[in-house]
């Protein structure tokens, strides 16, 4: 007998009908875009809809400044100051230096003392910046993955690239910046804003999500003042 696949909603308007229903619960996928493609905002609604269906999240960024990051967060009505303080979504920043070690200790030490189900990492590739070779940044994001696998956390991933990212992960094109992400994570989402979405302009697709069926080709999305929002076929 088939063993029944979890879901984890993300509560993205229109996503969730792409993919059977949510994230295969406890997997970890990756969200690919170029600048302003909607990353960051995918990120921050997936941990939003969390809390309301009272599922902890924590946020790592590797980037960019918290305060901006809430404050992006707030200006979609999200305000996760109030979660924040009591302790249901933790926002943590770590520099590219950062010792890998000592962020998984971190990271294990909240997700046990929030009751974490929901983690977000914007963007992975910076954690990788610090080391020189193709085997090591290979072998720094397997351990990231597998650590947050074993601890049982549904996981997303931003990953930024220059321009528009590839529609076919088997065309030998990088969809990530190292290349290596694609090929270690359960799913992998392209956002799109050039010339893809028809008029929005946008476009979501889902290139691979193991152990689920999903629509193949890029759908018509658009970022609007609730966040992003995938729109009906024509």
């Amino acid at each position: 007998m088939a063993i029944p696949i979890e879901r984890c909603p993300t509560g993205i308007g229109g996503f969730d009908k792409l993919c059977q229903g949510g994230l295969v619960r406890n997997n970890v996928s990756t969200v690919v875009g170029g600048p302003g493609s909607g990353k960051t905002v995918f990120l921050l609604q997936f941990l939003w809809n969390g809390l309301q269906q009272g599922e902890n999240g924590i946020y790592v960024s590797l980037e960019s400044d918290l305060a901006d990051v809430i404050q992006d967060a707030y200006a979609f009505g999200w305000d996760f100051s109030k979660y924040d303080a009591e302790g249901k979504c933790k926002f943590l920043r770590f520099s590219p230096t950062t010792a890998e070690r000592e962020m998984e200790k971190m990271l294990m030490e909240a997700i046990a003392k929030y009751d974490v189900k929901r983690v977000c990492f914007d963007p992975v590739s910076v954690f990788a910046m610090a080391l020189e070779k193709e085997s090591a940044v290979r072998q720094a994001i397997y351990n990231l993955c597998s650590l947050l696998k074993r601890l049982k956390v549904t996981v997303l991933l931003s990953e930024e690239v220059h321009g528009e990212a590839s529609m076919d992960i088997s065309a030998g094109e990088k969809l990530s910046r190292y290349g290596v992400v694609e090929f270690l994570v359960d799913g992998v989402i392209t956002l799109h804003s050039i010339g893809l979405g028809g008029a929005t302009d946008r476009a979501i697709r889902i290139v691979k999500m193991r152990r689920t069926n999903h629509v193949r080709g890029p759908v018509p999305m658009q970022i609007t003042d609730n966040g992003v929002v995938i729109l009906p076929e024509a």
